[in-house]
């Protein structure tokens, strides 16, 4: 994908940009600017970076804007939400930088929570079942009630236990890349925690949100 940015009559900027084999996507990434409503939830403090991203994201089906968009808005509003409180990232090449945590799509998001809240809370609701039969020195087999306690079981462990982690703000998921600037954040890209990856991450930034915020250059290289 080809972009670039144009200055609109009233001072915004709106991207123009080809797909691989040369259609006018502008139109469409325009669409979801608007749809992500982050003119409205941090007006000037996110770059073209991330909403290209997002719109990669969205295409592919890894990722829901508006999750990342509600992340923000809580953020914003310093109101605490499911996912681990923000960070600074203590080693290069994005240290200086901030990370949030956002819920991404498909099975690897909710695999990577469900073995966090098994490792962290166990099944609850088993080990209440097992204290039960032990002190009842019963012998259990295979039935009907046996079968709707497997179901709930399936369920404190998916469900239960994410409500759980959720409560203490101790889901995980992907990063929100921002920067503090004068008591205020910037948003910057999304990225994973595949630390592979991060020195991709960092040449973009440095290509097109230098830019946007010129403030960026100092919190990365004196980082």
């Amino acid at each position: 994908m080809e972009s670039s940015d144009d200055e609109t009559s009233d001072g915004g900027r709106r991207i123009t940009a080809t797909d691989q084999d040369g259609n006018d996507i502008g139109a469409e990434i325009e669409w979801l600017r608007a749809a992500t409503r982050l003119d409205q939830i941090v007006p000037g403090r996110y770059s073209n970076l991330l909403l290209l991203n997002l719109f990669c994201g969205w295409k592919s089906g890894f990722v829901d804007p508006s999750k990342v968009t509600h992340e923000i808005e809580l953020l914003e509003g310093r109101e605490k939400g499911g996912f681990k409180p923000p960070v600074q990232n203590k080693h290069p090449p994005l240290k200086g930088l901030w990370h949030k945590h956002y819920p991404r799509q498909g099975l690897r998001s909710l695999c990577i929570n469900l073995e966090h809240g098994l490792n962290k809370y166990g099944i609850p609701l088993l080990e209440q079942k097992a204290a039960g039969i032990k002190a009842a020195s019963e012998a259990r087999y295979l039935t009907a009630e046996i079968k709707r306690d497997i179901n709930e079981l399936i369920d404190d462990a998916i469900d239960g236990n994410r409500n759980r982690l959720k409560k203490q703000q101790q889901l995980t998921g992907e990063w929100i890349l921002f920067a503090k600037h004068e008591g205020k954040n910037y948003y910057l890209d999304i990225a994973t925690h595949d630390k592979s990856t991060h020195d991709h991450v960092r040449k973009n930034i440095e290509a097109i949100c230098y830019s946007e915020f010129p403030f960026l250059r100092n919190i990365l290289e004196e980082a």
